[in-house]
Formats: structure tokens, sequence, C-alpha cells
């Protein structure tokens, strides 16, 4: 975000909204409830979602604590569960290509070799993205000359890294001793090293110009001189920095900025090359200048961080949070931040955890969809498959809060929440979904993670009898079907279908149960991954079944069946000391 779009927006809300909206302050003394209304609809999709649109720099300024050595920031990064994870990477002689590939940051441990480095993200499941060298001090030859050197270092091994940034922050002297450079040159040099890295793979991804901010004149010039050799665009953006703000704005209108910005740059960007383009924001953080931690070091940043990523992804982009060790702007302590221990979780840890699960819940969904507050105190966002909302009450005051689901009716949420006296992530209880709807309590400066477990079971219908080619998806309230001679679904045909069930039951009390399948025609089914009933045979109706120790709780559950012929018919009872035998209810079931 540039300064003078900081300005703006802060003139803006100088007299407007901001005024009349309570934003939390840390230490905030308790204020009553107020209502609160969010919609979801499950039926509208935003956007995909994968894996590689959680990121993370990783940045050699763990002062001796890195990814590479430190158990307990490994640990926190992995559960952190970032798909990638970039680092600046360069030949410490450039143009020797004898001597060590480290570090690039300003001031990082070049102890370290990029090898160890590259094995490092990778050990912990992410994809590795190096930024490349673009540098003033060299000429572009050398530049374009090291960076398909390190390419070859790396493909030596059998594991090429095939996704690269070229330069950084090259719009601004930002970078102590490292000129500053125009677009054109920058472009210049880009064209040069990408056509070189694309002789050597086709394969290889190049995305730039990683401005400082979205500036949009040096994006521009920088575009209509690179064109089609661009495979994604990437720029920093950060909540604040060099200038004043208050608590209020940058919790408001500096995180809706991130969408509104995003837009920008991606028309932009769909204008001078006629076609879309992928966007990351390559490190984003509240304020890079934040001298006392009264942000970066408070629940503050756990709630900046949530409602940020939340709006980053909405718009479209990846995003990359700067950086794993970084002092307060880090992902766990360097050296004792705030009282935190070294390699523990800082705040905007759990900000981006409330969304990634840190290893405790289910993580958000592939899709993003549709989902909306009624007041500025609160963010919303929610994902399909799997169902997960996220919401970030900024207020002051606790939020009575109606959620109301398009696309889903009934089932259970888990209710995880971060707030200002236990950052981390922690369970409170469950929300009982009834008729599309549900209602809970968001205290005052909160994230709360509600992960939806829809009444039912998962089935996925497919057009033969082998559970290959899926044509239908969709929740069954239960397992009680006598189709005939029918088809279940247009989807299918009459005769050679199949079916899988998958999801949990869930058991009331802790005592053995017998599950019972009615088939025609063969069935198997497993419970907690125990095979009960295995008959995968052409025959009429009838019964077979299978006892099982249960404790009370949900337990995973699959039913496979096929039709091959005539009629088809598929349920599932249960029955135990305490439970005379019955279709298996909707009420214990769960699809997940």
């Amino acid at each position: 975000m540039t300064a003078l779009a900081r300005r703006a927006f802060r003139a803006a809300l100088a007299g407007g909204l901001a005024a009349a909206v309570a934003i939390w302050p840390v230490a905030a003394p308790a204020e009553a409830a107020v209502s609160a209304a969010v919609s979801v609809d499950f039926t509208k999709p935003v956007r995909t979602l994968s894996a590689g649109d959680y990121g993370v720099g990783i940045t050699g300024y763990g002062e001796g604590s890195y990814i590479t050595n430190d158990p307990r920031h490994r640990e926190n990064l992995r559960n952190l569960k970032a798909g990638r994870m970039r680092i600046e990477l360069h030949y410490q002689e450039p143009g020797h290509h004898s001597s060590p590939i480290v570090c690039g940051g300003y001031k990082c441990d070049t102890t370290i070799t990029g090898d160890a480095w590259i094995a490092a993200i990778r050990d912990l499941g992410a994809e590795p993205v190096v930024i490349l060298q673009v540098d003033g001090r060299q000429t572009a030859e050398v530049n374009r000359d090291d960076a398909v050197a390190l390419y070859r270092h790396f493909a030596a091994s059998g594991t090429p890294v095939r996704r690269f940034i070229l330069g950084n922050e090259l719009n601004c002297t930002c970078t102590p001793e490292k000129p500053e450079m125009s677009a054109s040159e920058y472009s210049r040099r880009f064209n040069l090293i990408t056509d070189a890295l694309d002789a050597a793979d086709s394969a290889v991804r190049v995305g730039g110009p990683a401005t400082a901010w979205n500036d949009l004149s040096y994006i521009r010039t920088f575009l209509e001189g690179s064109r089609d050799r661009v495979d994604f665009l990437d720029y920093h953006d950060y909540g604040n920095g060099t200038d004043p703000i208050r608590d209020e704005d940058l919790l408001g209108a500096a995180v809706r900025s991130y969408e509104t910005d995003l837009k920008e740059v991606g028309a932009l960007a769909e204008s001078v090359l006629g076609r879309r383009i992928d966007l990351q924001i390559g490190e984003f953080n509240s304020d890079f200048d934040d001298p006392d931690g009264h942000r970066t070091l408070t629940h503050f940043n756990t709630l900046w961080g949530a409602a940020a990523l939340g709006q980053i992804l909405h718009a479209g982009a990846a995003a990359y949070q700067y950086g794993d060790k970084n002092g307060q702007l880090g992902l766990t302590s360097t050296k004792g931040e705030g009282g935190i221990q070294r390699s523990e979780p800082l705040p905007i840890y759990h900000g981006i955890g409330m969304f990634t699960g840190e290893g405790l819940f289910r993580p958000f969904g592939t899709t993003m969809v549709q989902a909306a507050a009624d007041t500025d105190r609160l963010y919303a966002f929610a994902s399909d498959a799997a169902k997960n909302v996220v919401l970030v009450n900024v207020g002051a005051q606790p939020l009575e809060t109606r959620l109301a689901f398009t696309g889903l009716t009934a089932g259970t949420a888990a209710i995880w929440q971060s707030t200002s006296d236990a950052w981390t992530p922690h369970r409170t209880g469950t929300a009982a979904i009834a008729g599309g709807a549900a209602t809970l309590t968001l205290p005052a400066g909160s994230v709360t993670t509600l992960v939806i477990d829809q009444q039912g079971l998962s089935a996925t219908y497919f057009d033969n009898a082998d559970l290959t080619a899926p044509k239908l998806t969709r929740i069954d309230p239960a397992v009680d079907f006598d189709w005939g001679a029918n088809a279940p679904d247009p989807a299918v045909s009459a005769d050679t279908f199949s079916v899988r069930w998958t999801g949990k039951v869930v058991a009331e009390r802790a005592e053995t149960y017998t599950f019972i399948t009615t088939s025609d025609d063969g069935v198997r089914l497993w419970v907690d991954g125990t095979l009960l009933v295995d008959n995968w045979t052409d025959h009429s109706k009838r019964d077979d079944s299978g006892q099982i120790a249960l404790s009370a709780g949900a337990h995973d559950i699959k039913m496979e069946f096929y039709d091959s012929g005539y009629d088809a018919i598929a349920q599932l009872h249960w029955s135990s000391p305490t439970v005379q035998r019955q279709i298996i209810p909707t009420a214990n079931l769960l699809a997940g």
C-alpha cells in the first residue's frame, strides 16, 4: 500500500465510519454484547484455494535459530502448513559459481548453505520459491548467468527448483547498499534472465517485480516491457510503516484496502497483458515500524493477520507472511521478543493458524465461498470442501452472532477461538446448526473458526459397479434406500452403479455396537478402519453384520455398495445393549 493511499484513507475515515466504530484495544474492559448477523452461501464459490496460496518468507535472520537446525521452530512451521516458502539465494561471490550459494537478505546468516535451506523447506512439506538476484552493482549478464547456474545446481540434485522471483524491492532504496533500479532496466534484466531459464527448463515459472508496495507506474512499465514472460505478479504490501496510523484504521480500512488494491493491480495487468495473471503479496505484515511492539507483539496482530489473510485470499491472491524469523515481525520469536520464549509463536502466527489449523483442527477448505457480516466490526470468511467459517471480531464488544447458511441445513460446528487472554487456538464448545442457522458469542477482540460437520454421510455415486468414474457427490441424511429397479439419480444408470458413503458415526455411549447392512447387491463396511462386513458379491436382499466396541464420540465410517442389475437396496442399521435395531439416525452421522 502506498503512503499516498494510506493518507487518503485516513483522511476519509477522519469524518466517516471509523469514528463510530469502537475497535478492540489491548486490555480493554469488558463491554455488553451487541448483535451481529453473518450470511454464508456454500452454493456460491468465490475462488479455488491450494496450499500454495499460504506462503512464508524464510529470512535467515534467526540469530542461530533456523528451519535448518531448530526443532521447535521447524515444528511450528510444519504445523502452519504453508504450501510455499520463499528465500533469497545467490552466489556469495556474484559471477563465481564455485563460491557457496547463500541467503541473500541483508545481513542474513551466510554460514548456512543454499542446499540446506532448500532441503529444510522441502522437508517441511513446502515448495521452495527462490528470489534470484537482480542487482545494479553487477551487469545484467552476471545476473543472468548466476540465475542459470543456480537453477542447474539444484536441478543436478534431481529435484529442481522451478519457481522464481526476480529481484526484491528495486523500486526504492529499501535495502542498504543496494541501488534502486528503474522499471525499464528491471524489465530488460527480467527478460534476459527469464529467456535463459526458459531455455534451460520450460517448466520454470518466473514472477516479479517484487516492488515494496503496489507501485502502479513501476508495475505497468514492467508489464509493458516483459509481457508474456511474466508468469505471476508479485508485490509487497504492509498495513503500515512510515506513516502514523490509528489502530482502528489499521484493523479497518487498511485491511479492506488489500482487496481493492489487488483488484486494481489485477485490472492493470489484464489491460496490459490481455489475460488474467496470478497475483501474490510477496510480503505482508501489519506494521514494519512498530518500535514498542504494541501491535506486532500483542493479540492485535492475531486479529490483523487473520483479517488481512482472509481479504487477500478473497481477492484471489496468494499471501506470503514476512517472515519466519524477523524479530517482532516474525512467525516465531527470535530472541524472546515480547517475553515470548525463543521459537514459540508470535501473535500473527495464530492469525494465519486460524485458517490453516496449526495441526489442531481441520484447515480451511479448498473452495472459498461468499460470506458477509452486517457490521464493520466483524470479518467473515468461509470455505467449502471442507466447510469452515473464520470470524474476526475486531470490536471492543462481544458479538451475539446469528449465522444463516445457504447450502447447509443441519450439522454441528466445533468452535475454536483465539482470544486476548489465550492466543493459541483452543476449543471452546460446539454450535448446533438447525434450519440452516446457528448462533454463538464472539468475544471482543477474537478470531473464531467454526469447523463444520454436516449431518448425514458424504455420498459419491459412480456410473459403474467398480467405484470408478464418479458422477455425483451429495450428502445423504442416512443410508436407507430401496431403489427397486430405478436409478438413485439421473446422473447414473438404473443398473450397474455403485456408491461410497464416508463420514463419522457418533456413538452416544461406550459399548459394543452391531452394525447391520441390508443390501442387494454387494456391500462392504468399515468402522474406525476395521472391516466389519465384506460381501462384495451379487446377491438378493440379505443382512450382513459385524460388531465393534466403540467409545462415546465420533468414529470413522465407510460403506461401499454396488448394484449389478434388477433391484437395488442399501441400508445401514445398528444396535447395542441400549439401542434397538434401527437405521442409523441422521443425528448420529457427520459428513465432515
